[in-house]
């Protein structure tokens, strides 16, 4: 393992989370501290800041001014990242002091590239420091120097939100904060820059199109790609005998470098599990074996009342200096879980769960005083976080706590209980002086050992609801255990134990529980005023305009009742006689369900056409990319119809038509143009968009509106392509472009506020209420302008659908049929 290939030095470095008896002092005499890559960057982090913190602390008490913290400076490679919606980032960064340089005079012979080697001997030792981007503490002021002057920091926040990956090399400039997590400190980013890329084509993509946009520096670019020499290299060529893509370009550029010589992700993140496993950390010291006094207790009778979080420090309080340790029984929420190394995990435990509690501590609130600067800021985030330590404990599940039991259930609710899953636990509470000796250290949490530990309910993150059901699938889980916690009847739960259910199945419960189990404690975001009165002032049109569920879940697992035509034809593969994918599949349980579904929406409209069977039919797609949907429809009604595919992508009309022409379709065309741009004069008797971002589906609906046809539109990403422009009629031949608010007739404030709903995390039925809103409106305003229209000889009708959200959570469709004449 890799880990164990620590040096004793390393290894002691590793366990920075440990009680420190004294602070280590830190020369904090320079404007700026430089991270070094020896295993000493998380401690000076952290006696750093118990420096600040103690400095703070005493200029309280004299009324001085409070010395301003150094700006620490970190170099190395990004190992992990997680983003929290679009204003916060977590990195674990390796500290690497020297970025790999390409040795240019022995380029032509790839083999004597050597430094790439020295890297992955040393990656091994090196202890990761974590680091946050948060929207609120960005300046990146030194990447705006060769931008549009009118980029603002926050849109500068944006670009390295997305190209700031696994893999890559960068350098990070920031100050030291306090982390959720007691005793450990973090990097706040004020900036970072983009030093050398890794070896995934689709980051360079977006990066090199983030150039052309002139959203970031190309100098910067250009030097994170030392096999380049001038700017012009970073933009595509297009001519009249290439079309090359963002996409083929950033392969052609990542092939010229040695083999080996760009960090590829998975080397950092773990490929496998088992390499996941490697790459955790060791187990704290404080942690690694069962404590002297509770070992003798492990294994005695337990008090099976149950008692809060609260209750449980009250008590412990109260009995501090008696030797028995009493096993006692406690409930709370998971907030966080940290995994370590030799299935060993520690939970922090709380009574009332938040998924903001990450995110907004050290938050400005109507009621703090702030004085604008960031070290008001950062002391605040230490002063609630030691608030917070003393309302919650550290629960840790041990091998040597749970003493013989199956260490198989040891790993099972080490990957199970995370954060939002409610839990009862067996074990001994230890104070944080019973830990460290010392009856003063009030800035720690307690330790609670656990015994024995019960899942009362499920996080509603996806994953951990999968990882539940395919538990109980392979009969390694209780049932009865598993009803309480995925608050579905035990019958079902029984069922789903036989073992019989099919991996799209569980793929698609996964899906309606994920629904089920979340609420406003799951939320990720905040719900402001503005957003619930937007629901309020729209209700009306979603009572005109209600939601008709199409359940086809049955219909898709039961080759019996398919459609043969259409079943065999989605099974067709660019003219291979079936398409071949795993059982349990993307293909199976989302692609070919939400395909099936969109065929079945547009044979009705195209059969309640007038002229249906007899003339051709025009159907355009709108944004429809390689043309996944279009070759299936040319393929499904043959001769019935005519198909445009309208997409901006040049790329996507190329796949497209190579696609259609494996397959031997005539009846089908592929235009790479603007679809705001599309003719509205060329008499289209159906519009199709399926998946069409944000704006781009009332795009959609404005050109079905104009041209007098039925539509069937899937909308998704609300927030997406606000500045395009909607077609609406004018007169009795002419049409104008208007804005999406305009043509829905809609506040613009309330709509944003809308749209913000829509895209809500962690809280999908108000996000879904939301999204019923806008398409609601959207039928509404089809109707009006539909009304509106001089000398239209036909009328619509226009109904709001949903398909099952295990094929997606942009499961709305609007369905425009013509009327029975």
């Amino acid at each position: 393992m890799r880990w164990r290939l620590l040096s004793s030095l390393a290894a002691l470095l590793l366990s920075y989370t440990n009680a420190f008896s004294t602070i280590i002092p830190v020369d904090t005499s320079s404007s700026s501290i430089r991270l070094r890559s020896d295993g000493s960057a998380n401690d000076v982090l952290y006696n750093l800041l118990q420096q600040q913190q103690q400095q703070s602390d005493n200029n309280d008490m004299q009324n001085s001014h409070v010395k301003e913290s150094p700006t620490l400076v970190l170099e190395g490679f990004i190992s992990k990242r997680r983003a929290i919606g679009k204003h916060l980032i977590f990195l674990d960064v390796m500290p690497v002091e020297k970025v790999p340089i390409l040795d240019t005079s022995s380029y032509q012979n790839k083999m004597k590239q050597k430094k790439r080697a020295l890297i992955d001997g040393s990656l091994s030792e090196i202890v990761p420091v974590q680091a946050i981007m948060r929207r609120d503490f960005w300046n990146g002021i030194h990447n705006q120097t060769n931008i549009d002057n009118n980029n603002s920091s926050s849109s500068s926040f944006d670009v390295y939100h997305k190209i700031i990956q696994p893999g890559t090399y960068c350098r990070i400039e920031g100050q030291v904060g306090p982390s959720r997590n007691q005793k450990e400190a973090i990097l706040f980013c004020h900036s970072i820059t983009y030093t050398l890329a890794n070896n995934n084509p689709q980051h360079l993509r977006n990066v090199l199109k983030f150039v052309q946009e002139g959203v970031l520096d190309a100098t910067e670019v250009l030097n994170a790609l030392p096999v380049l020499t001038r700017v012009e290299e970073l933009t595509p060529s297009f001519s009249s005998n290439e079309n090359q893509t963002y996409g083929k370009l950033a392969t052609e550029i990542l092939d010229r470098f040695p083999r080996k010589f760009l960090m590829n992700p998975s080397h950092l993140m773990g490929s496998s599990d088992s390499a996941k496993k490697h790459l955790l950390p060791p187990v704290p010291e404080e942690c690694r074996n069962l404590p002297q006094q509770l070992a003798a207790s492990v294994g005695e009778s337990v008090d099976d009342d149950m008692v809060t979080i609260s209750q449980a420090l009250q008590d412990r309080n109260k009995e501090q200096g008696t030797k028995q340790k009493k096993a006692i029984t406690i409930t709370g929420w998971i907030q966080n879980r940290r995994r370590y190394q030799d299935s060993v995990s520690i939970l922090e435990v709380v009574d009332e769960f938040s998924s903001l509690a990450s995110s907004s501590i050290g938050s400005e609130t109507e009621d703090d005083e702030d004085d604008g600067s960031e070290k008001n800021d950062l002391d605040m985030r230490n002063s609630k976080l030691k608030d917070l330590w003393k309302q919650r404990v550290y629960a840790v599940l041990h091998p040597s706590a749970l003493g013989t039991r199956n260490q198989d259930e040891l790993i099972i609710y080490g990957n199970i209980l995370s954060s939002g899953a409610r839990v009862a636990m067996q074990g001994f509470m230890m104070m944080p002086s019973e830990s460290s000796g010392s009856n003063d250290d009030d800035s720690s949490a307690a330790t609670f050992w656990v015994t024995k530990c019960r899942l009362l309910r499920s996080s509603w993150r996806p994953s951990d609801i999968r990882q539940l059901i395919d538990l109980v699938h392979d009969g390694k889980f209780d049932i009865e255990e598993a009803a309480g916690a995925l608050e579905i009847p035990y019958s079902q739960v029984e069922e789903l134990a036989g073992g019989t259910t099919s991996t799209a199945e569980r793929q698609w419960l996964t899906a309606d529980l994920t629904q089920s189990l979340q609420g406003e404690n799951s939320r990720v975001g905040k719900i402001s005023d503005a957003m619930m009165q937007s629901l309020a002032t729209f209700a009306s049109a979603r009572d005109e305009y209600p939601i008709h569920a199409v359940d086809t879940l049955k219909r898709f697992d039961d080759d019996e009742t398919q459609n043969t035509d259409t079943a065999s034809i989605l099974e067709s593969n660019e003219g291979n006689p079936r398409r071949t994918s795993l059982e349990g599949s993307r293909w199976q349980y989302k692609k070919r369900p939400q395909l099936e579904f969109m065929l079945e929406q547009i044979a009705e409209v195209l059969r309640s056409h007038p002229d249906y069977g007899k003339r051709k039919l025009n159907v355009v797609d709108i944004g429809g990319g390689k043309g996944l949907l279009s070759n299936l429809l040319a393929e499904t009604f043959g001769d019935d119809v005519v198909v445009q595919v309208i997409e901006i992508s040049r790329a996507a009309t190329v796949n497209g038509m190579m696609r259609a022409k494996r397959r031997g379709l005539e009846n089908i065309r592929f235009d790479a143009m603007d679809a705001t741009k599309v003719d509205v004069q060329s008499n289209k008797d159906v519009v199709v968009a399926l998946h069409a971002c944000g704006a781009l589906s009332d795009v959609a609906l404005g050109h079905a509106v104009s041209q007098g046809a039925g539509f069937v539109i899937c909308p998704c990403c609300f927030r997406s392509n606000p500045h395009l422009r909607v077609s609406i009629p004018k007169g009795n031949s002419d049409v104008e472009l208007v804005t999406a608010e305009e043509f829905l007739d809609v506040d613009p404030d309330q709509y944003t506020s809308l749209k913000q709903l829509a895209e809500l995390q962690g809280d999908i039925k108000l996000a879904s209420k939301a999204m019923h809103t806008i398409n609601a409106l959207r039928a509404s305003a089809v109707n009006r302008l539909w009304q509106s229209k001089k000398g239209s000889p036909e009328r619509i009708s226009t109904s709001v659908k949903t398909f099952p959200i295990g094929f997606s959570t942009r499961n709305f469709c609007l369905v425009g049929k013509y009327d029975a004449q």
